[in-house]
């Protein structure tokens, strides 16, 4: 198999079997989301206790690449503090503006979404569950 087919499996499986898929009851933490430019709408919430992610989940309704993205950032942070986790996010969010293919070792898991940047249009998807994050991690700053 090539690189791009195992990529688009896993992206996939993602999108039709997300991880963290719903809403915590009540989140110590919660962020909207939402991309204009294809409709899609996302909200985080999190459960964090001394500033550990205990739980976290993700309601999206929006394209598949918007679903996986959640998938994978919501499987990624869990159990990281929120500075490990906001740090995740903006090395992600980097790595979606780099011209080179050299990313961190802390994202191998989001190699597939990160193939996906070619794809100027996508990276909106790709980056809202990453903006709920960021979000997050503004309010408990407050």
């Amino acid at each position: 198999m090539t690189k791009p087919s195992i990529y688009r499996d896993l992206l996939l499986e993602h999108a039709r079997h997300p991880k963290n898929c719903g809403r915590l009851e009540s989140p110590d933490l919660r962020a909207t989301a939402f991309n204009p430019l294809c409709g899609d709408e996302l909200e985080l919430t999190l459960a964090v206790s001394e500033d550990i992610i205990q739980d976290c989940k993700t309601k999206v309704r929006g394209c598949s690449i918007c679903q996986a993205s959640a998938s994978m950032m919501s499987d990624l942070i869990l159990t990281k503090t929120l500075q490990e986790a906001e740090k995740i996010s903006k090395v992600f969010t980097e790595s979606l503006t780099k011209e080179n293919e050299v990313i961190s070792e802390s994202l191998d898991s989001l190699r597939p979404l990160i193939a996906l940047k070619k794809h100027r249009s996508r990276i909106k998807c790709m980056k809202l569950a990453w903006d709920a994050l960021e979000d997050c991690a503004r309010q408990n700053q407050t």
